[in-house]
């Protein structure tokens, strides 16, 4: 059976009360609480300011936020719940530990600190779960990027990856000189799983690692400031609402505000809705901001 397959069949007994029926180490229900605790308490700390500095969890980003994030630009405060969401993604990383080792996958590597050297720059990081000798990440989503980008392929993650996981798995897997595997998702909503396979060809894995050079010595040799996004039109039930919006890859950016100044948060025009939806605006009804 695959990976995946093997994740339902225990998932699926232990949700019918079968779990007799499995071999079940309760050191590993301690090694996962355990893990737990260290992530409530980093969590929780109070974290000193750091000079910036290029990690695998933020290289296959894009190059203008890791230059904001180099120039020390202002960011926005993050919303209330945003600690809950961290704690989510630490708690599913923590539980398909446990799941995979009741399921017997081939577990070859766990948490491995990595160094990846970029013709100057060093980059450092700690992977998820090394199974077959292949590197996989653990990862939490919402329903709506669960079936809109993870099941529908490495092809849609590609085209919409604003948090940069394509380049921080093949980051891995180069510093790794493993094979990438791929990604375990689990919904945060319905708990479902799946796991999508990291199936590059030659071509696309050096694309990427060229991709994380160019950054590297942009940063190093402070380019100057490019930002790579441009204001997309805005459109209510396919009719254009006169209004210019920023694109998705910058809403999920901590320094919108600061690239953007003149960018207002605003409902959608056209809506009848009650609490219609709101978009960063540029461009209002035909009115520049």
């Amino acid at each position: 059976m695959s990976l995946q397959a093997d994740i339902h069949k225990v998932l699926d007994q232990l949700s019918n009360n079968e779990g007799d029926t499995l071999d079940i180490d309760d050191s590993w229900i301690e090694e996962a609480g355990e893990a737990f605790k260290d992530a409530l308490r980093r969590q929780f700390a109070k974290r000193e300011d750091e000079d910036f500095r290029l990690r695998m969890s933020n290289i296959g980003k894009p190059l203008c936020q890791l230059q904001m994030a180099k120039s020390g630009a202002k960011k926005e405060r993050k919303d209330y719940n945003f600690i809950m969401r961290m704690l989510h993604g630490d708690a599913v990383e923590c539980i398909m530990d446990v799941i995979l080792k009741i399921a017997k996958a081939n577990i070859t590597g766990s948490k491995d600190k990595v160094v990846l050297e970029l013709e100057g720059t060093t980059v450092k990081g700690e992977d998820d779960v090394e199974i077959d000798n292949k590197v996989y990440d653990i990862k939490s989503c919402s329903p709506f990027a669960f079936e809109r980008k993870w099941k529908m392929g490495l092809p849609a993650l590609k085209a919409n990856d604003d948090f940069g996981y394509v380049g921080q798995l093949v980051g891995y897997s180069e510093a790794k000189s493993k094979k990438a595997g791929g990604w375990i998702v689990v919904c945060k909503s319905t708990g479902q799983v799946l796991v999508m396979d990291a199936a590059f060809s030659k071509d696309e894995k050096d694309t990427v690692l060229q991709d994380m050079q160019m950054k590297a010595t942009a940063l190093k040799d402070d380019w100057s400031f490019d930002r790579g996004f441009e204001p997309v039109d805005d459109f209510f039930n396919k009719k254009y609402t006169g209004s210019k919006k920023l694109p998705a890859s910058c809403n999920w950016c901590d320094f919108k505000k600061s690239c953007w100044p003149k960018a207002k948060l605003l409902p959608q025009p056209m809506s009848k809705a009650k609490e219609p939806k709101k978009n960063w605006y540029v461009q209002y009804e035909g009115m520049e901001l």
